[in-house]
């Protein structure tokens, strides 16, 4: 909350000095802008003055005196004052002067015959600015005051827009608890403020779940390859570096290993981030490509095949997930089927393969991992199945009944089913 109050302390202090530099420098525009505009004043009446001055000389030869009871003319420079004399040295152009009395003199050259006349104004009992300046110091002060209220209020009003969200996203992401999701919708403004929110909630949940797909992965490649890795070990350690191993021997070995490759390969699949990228695919489409691509199904020339699933029906899903699925049902209706014969089919969103197997075993068939009499699988078919089905939140079920396996896959509601 630190940081919070940091950053809420630099906005209000920030907006509250913007406003009273800004408010400062419309104050002095403004008594500059006076002071122009008095000087200006002046400067017109003395060019007037002067202006009549010359035009009465044209007409009579005579040097009048100035109209204007607070204007005077003097013969030349050196008639002025000293301090006059050496600033206009100093500034020739310059036409304001003080009078030696606090006040000012506004001076202007008038050229009458050969010579060169100075008219002086004391214009010191007309500066309105200078007389009004202490008696309008409290008015531009109460103005000042009023403007650094209006600040204040304003920057505390955007610090809390602000800043409040900030807080608040602070608030939940300090205590969101590992594992959980974290909702920041009821709590984000249409802004990018929102936006930043709905980035911290979505990466969030990206490291969240490529933890709980790391933390599957290490429990479940110790547990599913505990057993493998013992069969390899309890069949090496009775193999002879004198006698060949037999066949029971050589087929335990290729099991094991073909039970490490496909656990493996599936784990790793459920584990990449990838895998859990889905796009909507069609069904149909799909075990139509396992079915034409798997070695053991072309071999049976026999086989009694039958796909009822609906052309349009598609599913959200990993390409290679799926494949992996189908391809491990198929192999597991081929490894158990007492004939050949294989049923497809899709029932609303229940995905069912049949096949007729015998009923001696049924137990075997029904447990994942569990290799069944007469088999020539290595009993890991329904165990993958079920792992990717639980990565997806599908249902998975299978029983024997009439002679037959049937094996359904139930897709969540999310699944979508026209084109």
């Amino acid at each position: 909350m630190l940081a919070s109050h940091s950053l809420k302390t630099s906005l209000q202090r920030s907006i509250v000095l913007f406003s009273l530099l800004l408010a400062l420098c419309l104050m002095l525009l403004m008594l500059g802008y006076a002071w122009v505009v008095e000087d200006n004043v002046f400067n017109r009446l003395v060019t007037a003055e002067a202006g009549h001055i010359t035009q009465q000389y044209q007409q009579t030869g005579n040097v009048i005196a100035p109209s204007q009871p607070f204007m005077t003319l003097h013969a030349g420079w050196h008639a002025m004052p000293d301090e006059i004399q050496q600033l206009h040295q100093l500034a020739p152009e310059r036409v304001e002067f003080p009078n030696g009395n606090g006040g000012t003199l506004h001076l202007q050259t008038v050229a009458l015959g050969n010579t060169e006349w100075i008219l002086a104004a004391d214009v010191s009992g007309f500066e309105v600015t200078r007389d009004y300046l202490p008696k309008l110091l409290p008015y531009l002060m109460l103005a000042l005051a009023v403007v650094l209220a209006i600040a204040f209020a304003l920057s505390r009003y955007l610090s809390l827009k602000i800043i409040r969200p900030l807080q608040a996203i602070s608030t939940k992401v300090k205590q969101h608890q590992p594992g959980t999701e974290l909702n920041l919708a009821d709590i984000l403004p249409d802004n990018e403020i929102g936006y930043l929110g709905q980035t911290i909630q979505h990466n969030i949940a990206q490291l969240q779940a490529a933890l709980a797909r790391e933390t599957d992965f290490t429990r479940d490649i110790s547990h599913e390859l505990r057993t493998p890795a013992t069969v390899l070990k309890m069949v090496l350690s009775r193999l002879s570096c004198t006698a060949p191993p037999d066949m029971q021997t050589l087929t335990q070995l290729k099991q094991s290993a073909l039970q490490m490759e496909q656990t493996i390969h599936v784990l790793l699949a459920l584990a990449r981030e990838e895998s859990m990228q889905q796009q909507p695919l069609c069904l149909l489409e799909e075990i139509e490509y396992c079915l034409v691509n798997n070695p053991r199904l072309m071999r049976q020339s026999e086989l009694q095949l039958q796909l009822t699933i609906a052309a349009n029906y598609r599913i959200s899903a990993n390409k290679n997930l799926l494949h992996i699925l189908l391809n491990n049902i198929i192999d597991n209706a081929l490894n158990h089927a007492s004939a050949s014969q294989l049923e497809i089919s899709l029932s609303g969103d229940v995905l069912c393969i049949a096949n007729p197997v015998a009923t001696e075993s049924p137990a075997d068939i029904l447990s994942p991992g569990v290799k069944s009499a007469g088999s020539s699988g290595i009993g890991q078919g329904l165990h993958l199945v079920n792992r990717i089905c639980q990565g997806y939140h599908w249902q998975l079920n299978s029983c024997i009944r009439d002679n037959g396996f049937y094996l359904k896959i139930a897709f969540s509601a999310q699944q979508f089913n026209q084109e």
